[in-house]
């Protein structure tokens, strides 16, 4: 079939295809639009807040155990008088426990050894720390008086130790029946009031109505 071109038409044709033979007529490309990148950046997560954990159990300090003190004199002498005291009232089980199972091998011959023994008086010359010097009078039952000297040794509240010796007895009085005692402020501080005649310290200037009581007490 034969296609016939409108007259009219054929300029514009002739127009439109000499324009497209222009365009590369020297060989050259027509410029073109660069391609559109597009570059995604993915940000990085971010960063997970932490969890909470239980605080870490705080361990104590190690407590140094703390050194025992040295015994105070006052308790020192205070523990001594109370083994005397035990001794006087034939408590020898007390005095056994305040230390005489320190000083005796056995309680049998501990308490024994008190069978002659009517009282003891002793005398505190000096504590320092657990170390007590004393002074000791022991009044025999047969009424002879013994004298002693030395220390104890005092730890925890117990004798631990004695270093005790007897002595020779000091100048009697002219009856010769005890220590000369000036007033009866002296025998009570000793621990001997009342003295009875014929007792170790009794003499007739502390025995004012001469009732054969020294130093009695007031009534």
């Amino acid at each position: 079939m034969k296609r016939f071109v409108h007259a009219g038409a054929l300029p514009l044709l002739v127009a439109a295809m000499t324009g497209v033979s222009s365009c590369g007529s020297d060989g050259s490309t027509p410029p073109q639009n660069p391609p559109t990148v597009t570059r995604t950046v993915t940000e990085p997560p971010a960063p997970a807040e932490p969890t909470p954990s239980a605080p870490e159990p705080t361990q104590p300090a190690p407590v140094s155990p703390r050194p025992t003190p040295p015994p105070k004199a006052a308790d020192a002498s205070s523990v001594v008088l109370q083994y005397f005291a035990a001794i006087n009232a034939q408590d020898y089980r007390r005095a056994w426990n305040l230390g005489g199972k320190n000083l005796s091998g056995s309680y049998t011959a501990f308490a024994d050894g008190f069978a002659t023994t009517a009282r003891d008086v002793v005398h505190i010359l000096r504590a320092e720390g657990g170390t007590v010097s004393i002074r000791l009078e022991a009044t025999q039952t047969d009424g002879s008086l013994r004298i002693f000297e030395g220390t104890y040794t005092v730890n925890g509240g117990t004798i631990v130790g004695a270093d005790i010796r007897e002595v020779t007895p000091p100048e009697q009085h002219p009856d010769g029946v005890g220590p000369p005692y000036e007033d009866c402020d002296e025998v009570r501080a000793a621990g001997a009031a009342p003295l009875l005649a014929g007792q170790p310290g009794y003499a007739e200037h502390l025995d004012r109505d001469r009732d054969g009581v020294a130093c009695e007490p007031p009534p």
